[in-house]
């Protein structure tokens, strides 16, 4: 099996490229961000990409606006801003999707994979991914979290891949994924923040029943987000796409990654068609309110935390 690591150009910024026969993942610095997933049989890109031929970068703090949301990025320590609640970081705010998808990563290549780590700017953290290609279908991160302090640490960890969709998408998730928790409805179909729904058919304030594992049109005009309320006891999801049967398969290590959020944009926010399956450690994407949901998602002092995630293709 020949696997390549090679470095490139991505829109005028430096980028490494992990390539098989059958896959080629694309990574810039910013963030470590994946900016490209290819099924290079079926010529599919399944990450949805900047619109400008030259690459736009975040700034740290700031909010990530529609031009960032792009690719597969690391929420991290929360998603939505917020303040740290305990000592003794106390009063700490947040920014906006975490701090790690605006930082640069160093970022180095050895032995056909790709390391990629971070340090915390407001929290004493480093956070570590390596990206490899087990087989030639397959992409694997594999994550270390280092507690780099003496007080234990909360955090909120979630995948980001902003996943281009068309109507009829299929969403698949476990058999025991039955109930769901609204974050947001903009049609107000599943409710307000925090009403519970069955999932995949649930039925609206009117008793309409919505199948939510198909994606609508674009026309729709809804953007929703929710999680499953059950911890998961397998860490998978998938999505395939009706026109050419492109499938992708997400895989993780649920032990410390234990909830899953959808987020599904069918033209709610102009002209933007998407979908994210969201694997974290907790859910409610606030890391003030995710704690009074479970408190698993913390580290112990000076110590460390691994988990995989992995992305495959037809599987």
């Amino acid at each position: 099996m020949a696997i390549t690591i090679s470095r490139n150009s991505y829109k005028g910024v430096p980028s490494y490229v992990l390539e098989s026969n059958r896959l080629r993942a694309e990574f810039v610095a910013q963030g470590a961000r994946m900016v490209s997933l290819v099924d290079k049989r079926l010529d599919h890109e399944f990450l949805v990409e900047q619109a400008k031929e030259s690459y736009l970068r975040s700034r740290f703090g700031h909010p990530m606006t529609p031009d960032h949301a792009v690719g597969y990025d690391d929420m991290f320590p929360t998603i939505d801003e917020c303040h740290y609640e305990d000592f003794p970081w106390k009063g700490v705010c947040l920014p906006d999707h975490g701090e790690v998808w605006s930082l640069d990563w160093d970022m180095l290549e050895k032995s056909n994979q790709l390391t990629a780590s971070v340090h915390g700017v407001k929290l004493p953290y480093r956070l570590s991914r390596i990206m490899s290609l087990p087989d030639e279908n397959l992409l694997r991160m594999d994550y270390q979290l280092e507690n780099l302090s003496p007080m234990d640490l909360s955090y909120l960890w979630s995948s980001h891949p902003m996943l281009r969709v068309e109507e009829g998408t299929l969403i698949e998730v476990p058999e025991d994924c039955e109930s769901a928790r609204t974050i947001l409805s903009m049609s107000g179909r599943l409710g307000s923040y925090g009403d519970e729904f069955r999932w995949p058919i649930c039925k609206d304030n009117q008793g309409n029943r919505h199948n939510l594992s198909f994606v609508r049109a674009v026309e729709t005009g809804d953007v929703e987000k929710y999680f499953f309320t059950n911890r998961l006891k397998q860490g998978w999801c998938r999505l395939t796409q009706p026109s050419n049967g492109a499938i992708l398969k997400f895989t993780w290590t649920v032990e410390h990654v234990p909830y899953l959020a959808i987020v599904v944009d069918e033209g709610g926010s102009g002209p933007r068609f998407y979908c994210l399956l969201e694997p974290c450690s907790a859910p409610f994407d606030r890391l003030d309110l995710s704690k009074k949901y479970t408190d698993e998602s913390c580290i112990a002092a000076n110590s460390t935390r691994n988990w995989q995630l992995d992305f495959s293709l037809n599987a």
